[in-house]
């Protein structure tokens, strides 16, 4: 068996196996809990909970409208500003929220748009005339808005990274002269030519985040409505229900879950399409819908001003978490604290101490594995191009997080490995490969073999020429990977919810269990380190790979 191939093995046989544990008890058949015989039963029962319908119209409708809303600003960021070099300093901008796990941007905006919030304590009472909170529904509320503003928050940045990295295999200014010469505008010329090339190259990204966003869990329980919910919690909460019934409920709810996810991305590969012939006809008329100077200066503040809106709106969120974390008395309407300290730190210091161990363990363990499995695989593959194997590796990204996740706690159990941290780690690494292979792949192909080649004829070995230059010069690549791999694991909650069987806490179960059920000022703590980790680990990376580069820093021009 290749390397490759145990690879493979290591990243699918959970997931497959996963799947078979949640469909088999979604037929009614599951021995351990004395049920031999197969049923529609639990179909049944699931179609008569109340509000089921609700709850997978919520779940579609989020996910739909927060992919569609940031790939679309995404797409006219990058239309308005790649040529003129703003890319860069945009991206700079806003691509430090990719570090921030999604509870914590959803804990933010809770302490920022909810009633008593922070935003309504710097309007009160000089402009609002409040004294006290107001008896207004605004997080959260009953259609999602507030999760679907935070999704687009949270996705924007990966979307333009991912977007970036596809433009630089495509030859947009050449492609753009092109179409300027035949008599096209900027927007037009930019959708007619290179909105279709980077629309394929886009298609992975955006289907991962469409599939997040239909079964995302943590960033629901703290934004969604509670009555009904979202799909997913629903599942979280028949799955934890002391009633045995529900785990066939909670099965069945998986399934669902999966085919509601496929059905969105059917939906949106289908207009995906629609859109690509609209284009054609467009083009086969000669329409050329060409704006005039002041009309693109319109368009390009209009979609910065929405795409800036939900960005800085986290950051403002952030912020409140921040306050919140340091304050012993905050009284409404006072913008700042009454009195600042440690309080909460002090009482809540030792889950937080154990849940910022593990979370930092987990992520360094599981970060490190799947940059190490990536290079190998990359070394293993000798062409330029991503093999249609290598897709496989994206499944456990591909399927709603509950769908199999269930039935892989119930193999785990089975085998009595749940609530290991081999386990957990091993968990992690499923979802944080996939995006160290997105992050790492491209540059690894992109590498001049020149440089190799040079040094075996000045008799380096092949172990050499790996570790004494290959290595080296992709150092800020691996690193960049590495760090993102950490953020990822840093931010999961269903995964480690179901393989440590709740026995482990991490900083992101912490803050999901405090979002309900605590003090502001505890959800604060926890918040802040879960938000303060992965940019210390970015930190490190980056003087490490300056560390490298220093004694080269003569040589730049």
């Amino acid at each position: 068996m290749s390397i490759r191939a145990v690879i493979l093995v290591l990243c699918l046989a959970p997931t497959t196996a996963g799947l078979i544990g949640a469909v088999i008890p979604a037929t009614g058949w599951f021995a351990p809990l004395g049920r031999s015989d197969f049923s529609i039963k639990p179909v049944i029962m699931f179609l008569d909970q109340p509000g089921i319908w609700s709850s997978i119209w919520l779940s579609g409708f989020t996910a739909i409208t927060a992919t569609l809303l940031s790939y679309v600003l995404a797409m006219f960021l990058l239309a308005s500003i790649y040529r003129n070099g703003r890319s860069g300093v945009l991206f700079r901008l806003i691509s430090p929220l990719l570090s921030v796990p999604h509870i914590t941007v959803a804990v933010g905006f809770l302490f920022l748009l909810q009633p008593s919030g922070w935003l309504i304590r710097l309007l009160s009472p000089w402009l609002t005339g409040w004294d006290r909170p107001p008896d207004l529904y605004i997080i959260p509320d009953e259609v999602g808005i507030g999760l679907i503003i935070a999704l687009t928050a949270k996705e924007l940045p990966f979307l333009m990274l991912m977007g970036l990295s596809a433009l630089s295999q495509i030859k947009v200014n050449d492609t753009l002269d092109q179409a300027s010469s035949l008599g096209y505008g900027t927007y037009s010329g930019w959708l007619y030519t290179v909105q279709p090339q980077l629309s394929s190259r886009m298609r992975l990204p955006v289907l991962i985040v469409l599939i997040f966003s239909v079964s995302v869990v943590d960033m629901a329980l703290v934004l969604a409505p509670s009555v009904p919910a979202p799909l997913a919690p629903r599942i979280l909460e028949w799955f934890r229900d002391a009633d045995l019934d529900f785990q066939f409920i909670a099965a069945v709810g998986a399934v669902a879950q999966l085919v509601l996810a496929l059905l969105c991305c059917l939906i949106w590969l289908l207009s995906g399409r629609m859109m690509t012939r609209l284009i054609r006809v467009l083009i086969y008329h000669g329409l050329r819908p060409n704006l005039s100077a002041w009309m693109c200066q319109t368009m390009r503040l209009a979609v910065f001003t929405v795409a800036l809106l939900p960005c800085i709106l986290s950051v403002l969120g952030l912020i409140s978490v921040t306050i919140w974390g340091f304050a012993d008395i905050w009284r409404f309407p006072d913008s700042l604290p009454d009195d600042w300290g440690y309080r909460a730190w002090i009482s809540s210091a030792d889950n937080m101490i154990v849940a910022g161990t593990n979370s930092l363990i987990i992520g360094l363990a599981s970060s490190c594995l799947a940059v190490c499995l990536v290079i190998i695989w990359l070394e293993q593959t000798a062409s330029r191009r991503q093999s249609t194997i290598e897709s496989w590796l994206y499944i456990p990204l591909l399927l709603p997080q509950a769908s199999f996740l269930f039935g892989l706690q119930i193999v785990l159990i089975w085998l009595r490995l749940d609530g290991l941290y081999i386990t957990l780690i091993w968990v992690h690494m499923l979802f944080v490969l996939p995006y160290v292979m997105l992050s790492l792949g491209g540059s690894w192909r992109q590498f001049d073999q020149r440089y190799t080649e040079l040094s075996a004829t000045l008799g380096a070995s092949q172990m050499k020429q790996f570790f004494r230059v290959k290595l080296p010069i992709l150092l800020t690549p691996i690193m960049t990977a590495f760090a993102i791999g950490f953020a990822v694991s840093c931010a999961l909650y269903l995964p480690t919810v179901f393989a440590s069987n709740g026995r482990m806490i991490t900083l992101t179960t912490e803050a999901v269990t405090l979002a309900t059920s605590a003090s502001r000022q505890a959800l604060g703590v926890a918040s802040f380190l879960q938000m303060i980790l992965p940019l210390i680990v970015f930190l490190c990376c980056d003087a490490i790979i300056r560390l490298r580069l220093k004694p080269f820093r003569h040589f730049r021009h």
